[in-house]
């Protein structure tokens, strides 16, 4: 396959015109045309559509389709060269839920950063019941879930526990306790987040379950926006508190009489892993238990 050619083409297909994927790659534009040419001859297709007076180019639908392969390509490209140069620079891909990669992981995500050698991240935030396929697929080297699925590559282990706390929009002159019970939250005011099966059988046992719920929400990212009301409520993770009372500061945070089952972090990995990533999920671990994860109550 010819290298230069797939380089030419990515940049192509991401500047949209030849001269930005020439400053792209500290080429001329001229060598981008040629590189892009012996690729398609290679491939005996066309993959961008160049029409002379046009200023900006188009991927063909061969191209389109040649897009994620090329995608692959370079990633596989790149763990070929950090293999070249063992101890250099290491990668890995973690998948996490939004409360996971925004809210809990940020100080070990800034550490394993600044760490000598470097390590080159790729976060995602897919659903959860995709991140152990993803997982087993070796798309993530590592995971961070909420959920216990049983498949036959991937390995879990405990990884970080916390409580959850109800985030809320006082009435007018209400008296603020540290506490609140259940009787006093409306389900109709409710934004519900079902954080795992434990918690929806602990909903279930205080409020009716027959009865509709008027908001559901797969994350805490939209709490701080759309909850404007007084009585409105949430149940939210702890760790989600600095960033939802700095978004809005009318939330205010209580613990729940009969509270809920803590939530428990499962970090799921590939039991063969990609030798690539074993350097850099061991710097993860390390990094992980520096900061408390990886320890939780019984």
């Amino acid at each position: 396959m010819h290298e230069k050619g797939i380089e030419a083409f990515l940049a192509v297909a991401m500047s949209r015109t030849l001269g930005r994927a020439a400053e792209l790659l500290n080429v001329t534009q001229s060598t981008v045309s040629y590189n892009l040419k012996e690729l398609e001859n290679d491939m005996g297709m066309i993959l961008v559509d160049r029409q002379k007076g046009m200023k900006s180019v188009h991927l063909t639908p061969a191209g389109e389709s040649f897009l994620p392969i090329a995608l692959k390509w370079q990633e596989v490209s790149r763990e070929i060269s950090n293999a070249r140069n063992p101890g250099s620079a290491y990668s890995l891909a973690i998948g996490g839920s939004e409360n996971v990669n925004c809210r809990l992981l940020p100080p070990l995500y800034s550490n394993l950063l600044r760490h000598e050698p470097p390590i080159y991240l790729k976060i995602s935030m897919d659903p959860s019941d995709q991140m152990y396929q993803a997982v087993e697929s070796r798309a993530f080297d590592l995971a961070i879930v909420l959920h216990e699925e049983t498949t036959r590559y991937v390995q879990m282990e405990p990884f970080y526990q916390e409580d959850l706390v109800v985030a809320r929009i006082p009435g007018e002159g209400e008296k603020q306790m540290d506490e609140v019970s259940p009787s006093t939250l409306r389900p109709e005011d409710e934004f519900y987040i079902e954080w795992a099966s434990g918690y929806r059988l602990w909903h279930d046992h205080l409020w009716d379950p027959s009865r509709s719920v008027k908001l559901r929400l797969d994350s805490a990212a939209l709490v701080s926006t759309i909850m404007t009301e007084p009585e409105q409520w949430c149940m939210v993770p702890r760790s989600a508190i600095p960033r939802l009372h700095s978004e809005n500061d009318k939330i205010i945070f209580q613990n729940i009489a009969d509270p809920p089952p803590d939530l428990l972090y499962y970090k799921i990995t590939h039991r063969y892993p990609k030798a690539s990533a074993i350097p850099g999920l061991e710097i993860f671990e390390e990094e992980a238990r520096k900061l408390g994860f990886g320890s939780f109550k019984s």
